[in-house]
């Protein structure tokens, strides 16, 4: 009896592994909606100010409830397109050194029992959304990155890449696109979807570049081996020209940076978000270097750093 036991504690360590639960790799997925979240509230208080018999006025405390269910929600589904990844990408990790002792590759967990785990999870995810949105646009919300998340692993097969499309595509994507559902959190009662999407659009373009940006520094640690497999990536076609290629990301997440922060009137914002990211991406650029594929890695934790950072931003915003 005491032998299942611990079998089974260890299967529900591995399942938290399999979907990234013991690293940081899942918050990456929850920043965009939390910011959008945060700052369609700062801009809704802000227009209530002073019409406190307004019926949609709403309060600090009421944008912090539906940032955490954003979080939440977007920390699940991307723990469910994790396990995906693994079940699709099974032969692939087995053969790179960074991915073979994965749970799957290694054997740990069974493809079954990690079916079940990613469904629970994606089920889940959605119950979320239909609470924070009060059962308004869910599927609008779901069904996009939910295809996104289908389409990923298999983006890097060569049928793709005669197509022009990089995984990176659909990574960025789907990390991006919680800022519209952020927007929905606030805003999705009192205006059309089109409405939502217009303003969800700068965030969402900025968090799609900053996305390929810090993926394809991070993932170039893989560049040997996936020369080898024939893996179809936007950094593997970059080969030498790796650093240009970040060049061309970073100003593209800084431009849409600014669309958005003009949009907000914020010069905390532009002090705070705006100031610290060209600092920070100014740092990054000059310590990447192509020679040594790990360097990658660095950027990618420094970028998780800014992201928390800029929940924080956020968070003062509101409040000021």
């Amino acid at each position: 009896m005491a032998h299942t036991k611990r079998d089974l504690n260890q299967l529900a360590i591995d399942l938290l592994v399999l979907s990234r639960f013991n690293r940081y790799n899942p918050l990456l997925a929850t920043f965009a909606g939390v910011w959008a979240t945060i700052l369609a509230g700062s801009d809704k208080v802000a227009h209530s100010q002073g019409q406190a018999a307004d019926t949609d006025a709403i309060s600090p405390s009421y944008v912090l409830q539906q940032a955490l269910l954003c979080f939440t929600c977007s920390f699940v589904f991307c723990g469910a397109g994790m396990v995906w990844n693994d079940w699709i990408d099974l032969h692939i990790d087995r053969n790179v050194a960074r991915t073979k002792n994965r749970p799957l590759a290694r054997g740990a967990v069974t493809t079954s029992e990690a079916l079940l785990w990613m469904g629970a999870q994606y089920v889940a995810s959605w119950f979320l959304v239909s609470l924070m949105l009060d059962g308004e646009n869910v599927p609008a919300a779901m069904l996009p990155v939910t295809l996104s998340t289908i389409l990923y692993p298999f983006a890097k097969r060569a049928i793709f890449r005669r197509l022009h499309i990089y995984p990176q595509y659909l990574l960025g994507f789907t990390l991006a696109y919680p800022s519209l559902i952020g927007v929905l959190a606030i805003k999705g009662l009192d205006q059309p979807l089109a409405a939502s999407i217009s303003e969800s659009l700068p965030l969402g373009i900025m968090v799609f570049a900053w996305t390929l940006y810090l993926n394809t520094a991070y993932s170039y640690q893989d560049i040997e081996d996936d020369r080898k497999m024939g893996v179809n990536s936007a950094y593997v076609l970059a080969g030498s020209y790796i650093h240009y290629l970040l060049v061309l990301l970073a100003g593209l997440a800084l431009g849409a940076l600014g669309w958005q922060l003009a949009g907000q009137g914020s010069e905390w914002l532009w002090g705070s978000w705006m100031g610290v990211w060209v600092w920070s991406f100014l740092g990054q650029l000059a310590r990447f270097d192509r020679k040594r594929p790990e360097s990658g890695g660095g950027l990618h934790r420094e970028n998780f750093l800014l992201g928390v950072w800029t929940v924080g931003v956020c968070a003062v915003e509101l409040v000021l």
